[in-house]
């Protein structure tokens, strides 16, 4: 049931984002992908709030649906700074740069890792109102006094508003 609640949540979210009010607001994705960690892939799902000017705010938000089973609720965060370079009528580079945290909370705790991000986005526009885009994150993040690389590859669905 919490699985469910938080999903209905991130869609919600998301819906919001995407409202006809936001005219000049940000381009959403609905996201999925994977997080390669100690040997195996991390699938992750999400959103991302890009600019749709030449530069702007980018958050991205994925959850790690795999810890829902163990009650445990862990996800990264970014918010980075980008800037969109056209390279065509349909296709548009990404790159951001910015400060990651990854967290965890359950019934035993909550922990957290702050670090920082880069990234590139590509984007290839379908009409006005959607694109496909795959994005590649580099994080470094700082567990304890070691800092550990947290890369993700992701591709997504984007509604321009």
């Amino acid at each position: 049931m919490r699985t469910h609640a938080v999903m209905v949540l991130m869609v919600s979210a998301a819906l919001v984002f995407v409202s006809p009010g936001m005219a000049q607001g940000p381009a959403t994705s609905l996201q999925a992908g994977a997080t390669p960690f100690e040997g195996e892939s991390i699938f992750e799902l999400g959103a991302r709030f890009s600019p749709r000017g030449a530069f702007g705010a980018d958050v991205s938000i994925d959850l790690y649906p795999e810890y829902f089973a163990a009650d445990v609720l862990a996800g990264v965060v970014d918010f980075s700074l980008a800037a969109n370079l056209r390279l065509g009528p349909v296709v548009t580079i990404e790159p951001r740069l910015g400060a990651s945290i990854l967290g965890a909370a359950g019934s035993g705790g909550a922990v957290a890792a702050p670090g920082w991000n880069s990234g590139l986005g590509l984007v290839v526009t379908i009409d006005s109102r959607t694109a496909l885009r795959a994005d590649y994150t580099y994080r470094q993040l700082k567990v304890g006094d070691e800092m550990y690389p947290v890369p993700s590859l992701t591709a997504g669905f984007v509604i321009h508003h």
